[in-house]
């Protein structure tokens, strides 16, 4: 019988020791499996940059030369997927607005870099500042609304469309409103904006607390009263109508405060601006602990 010597001993406590950690550290693995990894997008240059060529080149209205359009038809390649569809969307409508071929162009290109729902709601919002039956805006204004509700929109843009569309809907033919168009637009733009600090539909809540504030089970206010004071209440951010709402209640109660209306509505305005601030400390305070953790 050989014996081994202590080196060979040594190293070969070594290698089983390794084994051991190797066999550990697979066990680990298969008890804890990485999650499995999406497949990488893919990019359709090559379909973007046909399409979008094949589009100028039955174009004969946006004068450009095949090298011009095959330059332009690199940028929006460059955009991936859907960036040829985004671009032509942009470009034919305004084209058929009456904008210049290289003016419509340059604002296809931008948005070929874009996401399809910026384009999608640039498109929706532009179509209705501009139409006749819409709020019939210059194309300047329509083009500048239009930009501040997508590509310049800090948010979630889904709800914007339908929000900026109700709106409108809202003040052009709500009785007794009597606000010129271009007024409106500005009135829907402004109000579509604060869905920002929203994340979600900004319109319902606004038209909840319009018809609160004027009905008589409310503060029974004029139009033009509910108008602005419903605004400054959506301003607060979420939840700011049904915390108004139960502040105004329980103010006017003569269960609860016993106040007259003027003091319940600053009462209940107070209520509304307290839960934001109280939501934005728990959200900071949230962060900060994420932070530290």
């Amino acid at each position: 019988m050989k014996i081994l010597n202590g080196p060979f001993l040594s190293a070969l406590c070594f290698l089983l020791t390794i084994q051991n950690l190797n066999a550990s550290a697979s066990h680990a693995a298969d008890a804890n499996p990485k999650p499995a990894s999406s497949p990488a997008p893919v990019c359709t240059t090559a379909k973007e940059y046909i399409t979008a060529l094949e589009f100028m080149r039955a174009r004969s209205d946006l004068a450009l030369l095949d090298k011009d359009a095959q330059k332009v038809a690199t940028e929006v390649s460059a955009g991936c997927t859907d960036a040829a569809k985004r671009f032509i969307k942009v470009t034919s409508l305004l084209t058929h607005s009456g904008l210049t071929g290289r003016d419509a162009i340059s604002n296809g290109l931008e948005f070929a870099q874009k996401s399809n729902a910026e384009t999608d709601t640039f498109i929706t919002v532009f179509k209705q500042a501009f139409v006749e039956e819409g709020l019939d805006l210059d194309f300047s204004a329509s083009l500048k609304m239009a930009r501040a509700l997508s590509s310049e929109f800090e948010g979630n843009l889904d709800p914007v469309r339908k929000d900026f569309e109700r709106l409108v809907k809202f003040c052009v033919n709500t009785k007794n409103l009597n606000l010129p168009k271009p007024q409106c637009g500005a009135f829907a733009t402004r109000l579509t904006r604060y869905g920002q600090s929203w994340g979600g539909g900004i319109a319902k809540p606004f038209n909840e607390a319009f018809e609160f504030l004027r009905s008589s089970k409310g503060p029974a206010l004029t139009t033009g009263q509910a108008l602005e004071l419903a605004e400054q209440i959506i301003s607060k951010g979420p939840g700011s109508v049904e915390n108004f709402t139960q502040g105004y209640r329980y103010g006017v109660s003569a269960k609860g405060l016993a106040l007259d209306s003027k003091s319940a509505i600053a009462f209940a305005t107070k209520m509304a601006s307290s839960a934001a601030s109280s939501a934005a400390t728990a959200t900071d305070s949230t962060g900060a602990a994420k932070k530290r953790n």
